[in-house]
């Protein structure tokens, strides 16, 4: 077993927190505390803690050390429990924090670094339901692994390794995101941007700000603070999709299952107040169609960064011509939202140590 574990130093490790911190700032690729990154060094793989953010990696001790011969053994055995990830992490990092629940797929891919985002150009083809044959459409040329959605974990860890997906540098996740494994930060980051750059395009600017809504003191809501997720209630194409939101982990996570959709009247106020005094995340986020977004005063943080992530994810698809979306059903929401690595997430929330 591996003793106390010295962070590293040198360059490679200053570029992987600067371009962990980079990415973890980018809205279009990580909402709040979502996304991981990790770095292999020796018998060693650091990778961002549960409850921290990415944003923060330069500034602020988000990195934990994981004992990688056992856990990636684990993974190559098969019998690798969620339970016994928090324990492989070693002494060496922040105190209090164990490494993310996703560790188990960063230790099978071989790339010395691992980067995985939930790219909102990527989530918008990845919900389709032909979403592989989309995507091949856009990557001629890529070396690129289709990875159908498995609850995040160990059980997608196993299905990426029965699919043989450690061969690929590139992994698209359906209905959840991007992976890439590189020897350096700055060649995986670079395989993002070529991604974003073959999936992306010109999308509808955010409109103008909502216009002013009933009184809503008293009720547990208050005014988005990001215009996109105002453009939910304010395009009636937007407004239209919005209402559900099971399309990828984290909006499940952030706003239950679906978010409501209300018409605005006089009672508006005494309707906001019954959905406020539902447990989380259940209308974590509520629209009001044709004036704007509202999000629920004690919601984990990180909702309003999820919230534009969300607009965007819907914006995109629009961008790409619709098509059929592949909605999680209800056993697979009701998965993320009792799953006990969400639970302590949010926690962390609630403790204002992070969200994801």
């Amino acid at each position: 077993m591996i003793g106390v574990v010295a962070v590293p130093e040198g360059p490679i490790w200053d570029d992987f927190l600067t371009v962990s911190a980079r990415i973890g700032g980018d809205v279009g690729l990580v909402q709040g505390a979502g996304g991981n990154t990790s770095l292999k060094d020796g018998a060693t793989m650091w990778i961002k803690a549960s409850g921290t953010w990415l944003a923060d990696a330069a500034t602020e001790p988000v990195m934990v050390p994981v004992d990688l011969a056992a856990l990636r053994g684990r993974v190559l055995s098969g019998d690798l429990m969620e339970s016994e990830i928090a324990a492989m992490t070693l002494p060496g990092g922040p105190a209090g924090l164990r490494a993310s629940v996703e560790a188990p797929f960063h230790a099978l891919l071989p790339g010395r670094c691992v980067i995985h985002v939930h790219c909102v150009d990527t989530i918008a083809m990845a919900i389709l339901a032909d979403g592989q044959a989309r995507l091949a459409q856009r990557l001629p040329g890529v070396a690129w692994h289709w990875q159908p959605y498995v609850k995040p974990g160990v059980r997608l860890t196993m299905a990426m390794r029965a699919a043989g997906a450690d061969r690929a540098a590139i992994i698209v996740l359906g209905n959840h995101g991007l992976i890439v494994s590189a020897d350096t930060p700055l060649e995986a980051e670079e395989l993002i941007a070529d991604m974003r750059h073959r999936l992306g395009g010109d999308i509808a600017p955010s409109q103008a700000a909502m216009p002013a809504l009933p009184a809503l003191e008293g009720t547990g809501y208050a005014p988005a603070q990001v215009p996109d997720g105002h453009d939910l209630a304010l395009s009636q194409a937007l407004c239209a999709l919005a209402g559900n939101c099971a399309i990828a982990p984290d909006f499940v996570v952030f706003f239950g299952p679906s978010v409501p959709i209300l018409q605005p009247g006089p009672d508006l106020p005494a309707r906001l107040s019954a959905l406020s005094a539902q447990p989380l995340p259940l209308n974590a986020v509520v629209l009001v169609e044709g004036q704007g977004a509202l999000i629920r005063t004690d919601a984990m943080r990180g909702t309003e960064a999820l919230l534009a992530g969300y607009a965007q994810v819907l914006k995109r698809y629009l961008s790409n011509g619709g098509g059929e979306i592949r909605y999680f059903s209800p056993a697979e929401c009701a998965e993320l939202l009792n799953w006990e690595a969400e639970k302590y997430r949010q926690a962390q929330n609630r403790s204002g140590q992070g969200d994801a």
